[in-house]
C-alpha cells in the first residue's frame, strides 16, 4: 500500500473537521486529541491523548511550515495508525518555525512499534502538504467529504 493510500485508509470521516474556531496551539492540541480518540475504544482517553501530544510538543514543535502542523505521537492503546484533520476558520498561531499561522492540522497517533509506518506517514502528509495547490484547497474545504474527496483523489494520482 503506498502511503498516500495509507494515510486515507487511517483517516475517516468523523475524524476529520472542517472550519474549527480555535484560538490557541493548546486549543488545537485539545481539538485534535479529541478527533484522535474517536473509535478507539475506552482504554484511548482524550486527556491521555492531549498529554502524549503535548510532550511530543515539548520535544520540537510540529509546525512544518506553509500554515500545516502534524501533530503525532506513539501511543500503546492503539494497534494501527489513527490520523485525523482539522481545517481552521482563522489560522492560529502554532509557533512554527517559518511563523506562519496554522490552517491545516493532521493529527497522526501510531502504535509503539510502528516506527516506519510513522516516518511514512509524517513524510506523505508533509509530501502532500507541500504542494501549494494541495494545501490550499485541503485549507478551503466546506465540509469532512470535500476533504476526504480531495485526499482520495490525491491517493489515485500517486497509486
Amino acid at each position: 500500500m503506498n502511503p498516500t493510500n495509507k494515510l486515507v485508509f487511517s483517516l475517516n470521516l468523523d475524524r476529520i473537521q472542517v472550519g474549527c474556531d480555535l484560538q490557541s496551539s493548546k486549543r488545537v492540541l485539545q481539538g485534535m486529541a479529541e478527533l484522535l480518540t474517536k473509535g478507539l475504544g475506552e482504554e484511548a482517553k482524550q486527556k491521555n491523548i492531549y498529554h502524549h501530544l503535548l510532550e511530543r510538543e515539548k520535544l520540537g514543535n510540529t509546525g512544518i511550515g506553509n500554515g500545516v502542523a502534524i501533530p503525532h505521537s506513539r501511543y500503546a492503546a492503539t494497534k494501527e495508525s489513527v490520523v485525523a484533520l482539522m481545517t481552521m476558520e482563522t489560522p492560529v498561531d502554532y509557533d512554527s518555525p517559518d511563523g506562519v499561522p496554522v490552517d491545516v492540522v493532521f493529527g497522526l497517533l501510531v502504535p509503539e512499534d510502528a516506527k516506519q509506518e510513522h516516518l511514512n506517514l509524517l513524510a506523505e502528509i508533509a509530501r502532500l502538504m507541500s504542494n501549494p495547490r494541495h494545501k490550499a484547497a485541503l485549507a478551503s474545504s466546506t465540509s469532512s467529504e470535500d476533504a476526504m474527496s480531495l485526499l482520495r483523489t490525491w491517493a489515485k494520482a500517486t497509486g
